[in-house]
């Protein structure tokens, strides 16, 4: 280290974090080096501290100016507050420290050089996002097993440029022939973003069959929890369904449960259940008196009957070409087959009712783990599930009692065993299942305005780095926080833009409210209104 380079002493020193004071000799927080001109003290910067032979890497967290009494003089200083965030052993960075500096240790400013060798390491992977906010040379590597394997969260306010990000990021293996990424895309926002490598399923439109469903799924589909026969009803329901699986599939039988995925046909249950609701026995010489189930089933009944005759559930109720079992597999292929030549499954589930949103995403969440469960060449084939706009049907709290939550927790935590992965994207974290997140290894947070928000990114953050939080709201569109074990230290990046991009641009208001040639036919909606049918 040069003494060029050098600006100040550390002077206190904790576990995680060191204190340090800028020397007397640095007049200006300008620094010129190689041409280039550094900021000392900005935040989110890195500074360098010798330690023997080891180089201490650390980040700016606070600065301030404190009063300072030498030699019986008042004067100010600059202090800076350090993140300890990794250490340079012969010339290559490690993550962590084994070795804190000592009081009096020198330290250093950190220029471009010094930043290319810590990220030497991640660089022979040729995996970058974008561009380092504060060092207009560097790009951002990161190790893209460790991003996309051990769990990932994009967090952001609306309008901070989440779609974008998530685009962005898989339009990057999106050319790699064996990618497999499964959208569940809440708004049919990504079609656009991967016009040559996706495949669109409109889920209204394309047939999910109802018995698909396992015993959870089927018993939040049509039971009533606050209904005081429920217990009886999941019991029942239970071994109907079971008994008609084992009935339209004798080869199967002996090995049938009520969560095997096999065709059974829901109109006999649903006779078999209304038999029993009005059942009455009848005795020697006695009335006929009620069964063990006479009214029991009503609310179960009104529930079913009013998805069977719905039309927006017909694409689950009745199905026209799933209707045997052989057909899952069909099904399976077309979501998952290794002789398509797209890469991204884009889930449309835009037009799908949003009261069984949950359960849809719960089925289609735990075919992809199920599906990786049974595979014996699951190491050649993970998966990656995107769960767009997650606080919908992941919640937290007591709220979380839902489906697709147990589901997704589920795959959060045993889903890098048997190579599935989450992504897991939401502009409310704070209403998201605590569990999801904190399986999470590596997070990307766009700004964040909401202190609810930043202060729950603050909880399921390493205590090293929730100071970063508050930096959140000065984030400009498009710039994140990269935090997590894919990459070498915590970054601040400007998120390379999409191309192209998905369509969630925000409407410009005031310019088609300038405009005067462009009208909305009224007819035109109330028909689409009535026959369902979105632009």
């Amino acid at each position: 280290m040069t003494e060029q380079k050098r600006v100040g002493a550390v002077t206190s020193v904790t576990s995680g974090k060191l204190t340090a004071v800028l020397d007397p000799e640095v007049k200006s927080l300008s620094l010129e080096l190689n041409g280039r001109v550094y900021y000392v003290g900005q935040i989110g910067s890195y500074v360098l501290i010798p330690v023997g032979k080891l180089i201490i890497v650390s980040m700016v967290s606070e600065f301030k100016k404190i009063d300072f009494s030498e030699n019986g003089k008042l004067s100010q200083r600059c202090v800076m507050d350090l993140d300890l965030v990794g250490t340079v052993k012969a010339g290559r960075y490690e993550r962590g420290v084994s070795v804190v500096p000592p009081v009096d240790s020198p330290v250093f400013i950190a220029e471009d050089a010094d930043l290319t060798a810590v990220f030497s390491v991640f660089r022979k992977y040729g995996f970058s996002v974008g561009q380092l906010s504060l060092f207009e040379r560097e790009r951002a590597y990161l190790d893209p097993n460790r991003f996309f394997g051990k769990h990932l969260a994009i967090l952001g306010s609306s309008g901070s440029g989440k779609s974008c990000t998530v685009s962005s990021i898989l339009q990057k293996v999106a050319t790699y022939p064996d990618t497999n990424v499964i959208i569940l895309d809440i708004h049919n926002e990504y079609s656009s973003a991967f016009p040559d490598s996706s495949k669109r399923l409109d889920i209204a439109e394309l047939e999910l069959p109802y018995w698909l469903m396992n015993l959870a799924e089927l018993e939040e589909m049509f039971i009533d929890p606050r209904d005081e026969n429920a217990a009886s009803q999941v019991s029942v329901l239970k071994d109907l369904v079971v008994a008609s699986k084992k009935g339209k599939n004798p080869q199967l039988s002996d090995i049938i449960t009520v969560d095997t995925p096999v065709y059974f046909d829901l109109s006999e249950v649903r006779a078999k259940i209304q038999y029993l609701d009005t059942e009455k026995i009848s005795g020697l010489g006695t009335a006929p008196k009620e069964g063990p189930f006479y009214g029991k089933f009503a609310r179960f009944l009104v529930r079913l009957d009013s998805r069977l005759n719905d039309p927006r559930y017909s694409f689950m109720f009745k199905p026209r070409e799933y209707v045997q079992s052989s057909s899952f597999k069909d099904l399976l292929n077309m979501m998952f087959g290794g002789d398509q030549t797209e890469q991204i499954t884009i889930m449309d589930l835009s037009g799908v009712p949003f009261d069984i949103v949950n359960t849809i995403v719960s089925l289609l969440g735990r075919l992809a783990f199920d599906f990786n469960f049974w595979n014996a060449n699951r190491r050649d084939f993970p998966i990656l599930l995107v769960f767009e706009e997650a606080h919908n049907y992941l919640p937290s709290g007591q709220a979380g009692s839902g489906a697709a939550r147990r589901t997704v927790e589920r795959i959060a935590k045993e889903g890098r065993k048997y190579g599935v992965s989450c992504l897991i994207v939401s502009q409310r974290p704070a209403e998201v299942s605590e569990t999801i997140l904190a399986q999470c290894n590596n997070f990307v947070i766009l700004r964040l305005t909401n202190p609810v928000d930043q202060n729950y990114v603050r909880k399921v953050m390493s205590d090293t780095f929730a100071g970063l939080v508050d930096t959140l709201p000065a984030l400009r569109q498009g710039e994140a926080l990269i935090v997590g074990e894919a990459i070498p230290m915590p970054l601040r990046v400007q998120i390379d833009y999409p191309n192209p991009e998905p369509s969630s641009a925000d409407i410009k208001f005031f310019d088609k409210w300038k405009q005067s040639d462009v009208k909305t036919d009224i007819p035109e909606v109330v028909e689409r209104w009535w026959k369902q049918q979105r632009g």
